[in-house]
């Protein structure tokens, strides 16, 4: 009698082209409001809030270089594996209680959260970056009970109802949107005292004389 062979490991990559259509919709309405929010905030230098959002959008183009290029996830050997940008997490098949689908405000397709039996969030993979399929065929590979919420519930209520799925970033948009748009503020206050530190030093911009 022998042992059965190992099932073979079986790896999963975000998708670029799935991202890429389902973003470039949203790109197409929010970046006219983002160039005219960096145009009032930097009045009246208009110089300043180009070289914020070209740097905004190099700093994002290289994040998503790194997260596709790195990320991956990897079920073998009652394992479960997820390589993220900067780091790996690794837990045991079993130890992943609930395999929860749920489709976040605003959107269609349903992000896949791995819950524990503490009923604590262990990972997240988003819909915007995943291709449906492949979350399809990898929560049947982890083989976890697979729980499926209804669309248009309210981010409070999904958090009531699915412990250990959305967190505060779902359920306090605004803020979310705040946090970014003082970071944003704080960047062109950061970059202006640079350049005039700059000007200042090479003569450029006179300091002015004691009367």
């Amino acid at each position: 009698m022998t042992d059965a062979a190992p099932a073979e490991p079986r790896t999963f990559h975000p998708s670029w082209p799935a991202f890429h259509r389902r973003m470039l919709m949203r790109f197409l309405w929010l970046a006219p409001l983002l160039v005219f929010a960096l145009v009032i905030a930097a009045w009246p230098s208009i110089g300043l809030a180009l070289v914020v959002l070209g740097t905004g959008i190099l700093l994002a183009g290289l994040g998503l270089l790194v997260y596709f290029a790195r990320s991956r996830v990897t079920v073998e050997s009652g394992e479960l594996r997820i390589r993220g940008p900067l780091r790996t997490r690794r837990w045991p098949l079993h130890a992943v209680a609930t395999l929860v689908f749920v489709p976040l405000p605003g959107a269609r397709r349903a992000t896949l959260y791995g819950v524990s039996p503490a009923l604590e969030r262990m990972f997240s993979l988003s819909a915007e970056l995943w291709d449906e399929a492949d979350l399809e065929a990898l929560a049947g590979a982890i083989g976890a009970s697979v729980v499926r919420a209804p669309a248009g519930l309210a981010p409070l209520e999904l958090q009531e109802r699915y412990p250990g799925t959305v967190g505060w970033t779902t359920t306090h948009p605004w803020l979310v949107v705040l946090l970014l748009t003082g970071g944003a503020m704080i960047v062109m206050i950061a970059v202006a005292v640079v350049v005039a530190a700059v000007l200042i030093a090479t003569g450029q911009v006179p300091m002015p004389s004691p009367s």
